[in-house]
């Protein structure tokens, strides 16, 4: 495991805590012990926790958000000893204290995946902060009935993953975000919109709307109990980029570690984790010099 640390919990809460760091595919807690360093009769926990990359940290937040306010008394506990608290912080600033306290990890270990800090804000701050919001493209419902028809459909359990990964690999943009009405029309949702917040209000939109320039997307979200037939009934779509585009996006997958299928100059095919095939061939520059968007 390349990420090692240790995290401070509450005895009551240190089972809850441990199913939580659990939940994430690429951890393990290697030791559960009393603490240390405060005294033998401080009421804490000390879970050594060891991970691949920093999704765990993200898990963790996410279960303070759902235990609720006041936010459990967690720490992060340093090489030195000293403590970070976790509810004053965020995702960021202890992804950034980990990274300090263990610096070599970045410099022996191979960097399988983006371990680079998410700017998802920290439960105190989610209530004083408001999210950033897509300017919203579409909003008429004939509209987006029209997209929703023409534009590739990808079914998804999770809307905000699929968000992330197409924005961070593609640059594909959310223009539009709706909710199914009981008829099966769409309604632009407007105003505010927190994807995580959301899912924990059980108020997710149904369909979500990515663009980069004429390549167009739409993310339709399934019921999580519904299988989606990833592995089999792939979607394969063809699309053309600029070569210096194409050489980014390759550097993406592979450190992002997906599935890259073939790769020349006249091709770049890989699988994504949503169950698309993409296959890009080479686009020709625009003749202001600038790169073209990626086209459908």
């Amino acid at each position: 495991m390349a990420y090692r640390f240790v995290l401070e919990v509450p005895e009551p809460l240190a089972f809850e805590v441990n199913t939580a760091v659990y939940s994430t595919p690429d951890v393990q807690v290697h030791h559960v012990r009393n603490s240390h360093g405060l005294g033998f009769d401080d009421p804490f926990v000390n879970l050594t926790v060891a991970a691949h990359s920093f999704e765990v940290i993200e898990r963790i937040y996410q279960w303070m958000v759902d235990y609720g306010q006041p936010y459990p008394d967690l720490r992060l506990v340093m090489h030195d000893g000293r403590r970070v608290s976790l509810p004053k912080a965020n995702v960021s600033l202890i992804v950034a204290a980990i990274r300090r306290d263990q610096p070599w990890i970045d410099h022996t270990m191979p960097m399988i995946g983006s371990h680079e800090p998410k700017p998802w804000l920290s439960p105190a701050a989610r209530r004083s902060e408001e999210p950033v919001v897509p300017v919203l493209v579409l909003d008429d419902p004939e509209s987006l009935a029209e997209r929703f028809r023409t534009a590739p459909r990808v079914p998804v359990h999770n809307l905000a993953p699929a968000e992330d990964f197409y924005r961070d690999v593609l640059d594909l943009q959310v223009v539009a975000r709706a909710h199914r009405r009981d008829d099966g029309s769409l309604r632009a949702i407007s105003g505010h919109y927190d994807p995580k917040m959301a899912r924990l209000n059980v108020e997710e939109a149904d369909v979500v709307f990515l663009e980069n320039g004429p390549l167009q997307i739409n993310l339709e979200r399934s019921r999580r109990g519904q299988l989606l037939p990833y592995g089999v009934d792939f979607e394969e779509i063809h699309t053309t980029a600029t070569r210096e585009q194409m050489a980014s996006i390759k550097g993406r997958i592979l450190m992002g570690g997906y599935n890259l299928l073939e790769s020349t100059d006249d091709v770049l095919r890989f699988a994504d984790p949503f169950n698309v095939v993409w296959v890009i061939t080479p686009a020709v520059a625009l003749s202001s010099g600038e790169p073209a968007a990626l086209e459908g």
